[in-house]
């Protein structure tokens, strides 16, 4: 069973910030919207809804993503938007980020003078903001946003309103996780009301894929690997794998979600080969497991049910690492 410790900090409310957020928003003009490295619907619909409701303000918005680009996620209201070097900046918002490991090139935008909003919902926050809105009981970082544009009375037009939509939608895993809540529920529905499409949303984030990915998805399930009757499930994606389906990286989302289906799962597993000596993990957990406490100790983090973390270390290593790991929280040493 998992022991490990979860953060004691006690975070400002957003009533107890939004004054320092209001007055950052009148003397500013220029603003980064920013999305962690390997965005997800949560990370740049936060950030591409913030950015809608800051041009309709008469703000100038940047929205940015570091690289590589999420392909996947083109089709969220202004992805063509996204800039990747602004001429001038006034201050830096960031979205669904618990930690400046994961801003990629990016990250000096952050590490200089620039005031920088940290708006987020992961309990592991490192709280890197001049300000820090974080909300851990948030089913999605999307739901923060939401929270923040109507206390500052802010217009959430019907380009917002659909990356909300999706940030919460996927965050919830199609509104299936346990982070469903009557909360996450209201909120879709106060989008819709808003001019969302869930319908629309739905489609594009979980019935697009393209054939690549469907064939990557096919490779990392026919080399599952199941131990301790069912309760720890692990594959792992190598870079002849990519070749061999002619796939990029970012295809592999999606495969832990099969893993998870299983009946006997407690811990899912994802080994992703990233580079020789690079791999990256992405942790499922049921019932007692705390999945940062698997990530935790290789740098990553996360929620309670959903976790990451980079190793510099051949994937070989890396699994053999991690998966004791695993087995320990399932009490198998």
């Amino acid at each position: 069973m998992s022991t490990a410790p979860q953060r004691e900090t006690s975070w400002p409310s957003l009533e107890e910030v939004l004054g320092d957020i209001r007055a950052l928003l009148q003397r500013s003009q220029d603003i980064v919207c920013l999305a962690h490295k390997d965005a997800d619907a949560d990370s740049l619909g936060s950030s591409l809804a913030f950015a809608a409701s800051l041009r309709a303000m008469g703000k100038r918005p940047h929205p940015m993503v570091p690289e590589p680009e999420p392909f996947l996620l083109g089709y969220l209201p202004g992805y063509d938007t996204l800039e990747r070097a602004p001429e001038r900046i006034d201050a830096v918002f960031t979205f669904d980020c618990a930690t400046l490991q994961r801003f990629g090139e990016c990250r000096s935008l952050l590490e200089g003078d620039l005031p920088v909003v940290n708006v987020d919902h992961h309990f592991s926050n490192d709280a890197y903001g001049t300000i820090n809105l974080i909300e851990p009981e948030a089913s999605a970082t999307g739901q923060v946003v939401y929270r923040l544009l109507r206390a500052l009375d802010a217009p959430i037009p019907v380009e917002a309103a659909n990356n909300l939509y999706a940030a919460v939608l996927t965050d919830t895993g199609g509104f299936r996780h346990e982070n469903t809540n009557e909360a996450a529920l209201r909120l879709a529905a106060d989008l819709a009301a808003l001019g969302a499409d869930p319908a629309w949303v739905a489609l594009n984030s979980f019935k697009s894929r393209p054939v690549s990915q469907l064939r990557l998805v096919a490779l990392a399930v026919a080399g599952m690997r199941s131990e301790l009757e069912g309760r720890l499930i692990w594959t792992e994606v190598t870079e002849s794998m990519l070749r061999q389906a002619e796939a990029r990286t970012q295809e592999t989302d999606g495969i832990i979600d099969e893993l998870q289906t299983i009946d006997t799962m407690r811990i899912a597993i994802l080994f992703k080969q990233l580079a020789p000596a690079r791999t990256k993990i992405s942790v499922r957990t049921r019932d007692e497991v705390d999945a940062t406490a698997i990530c935790r100790p290789f740098g990553g983090g996360g929620h309670r049910r959903a976790a990451g973390a980079e190793l510099a270390l051949p994937l070989a290593d890396a699994e053999d690492e991690v998966l004791a790991v695993a087995r320990r929280e399932l009490g198998a040493a």
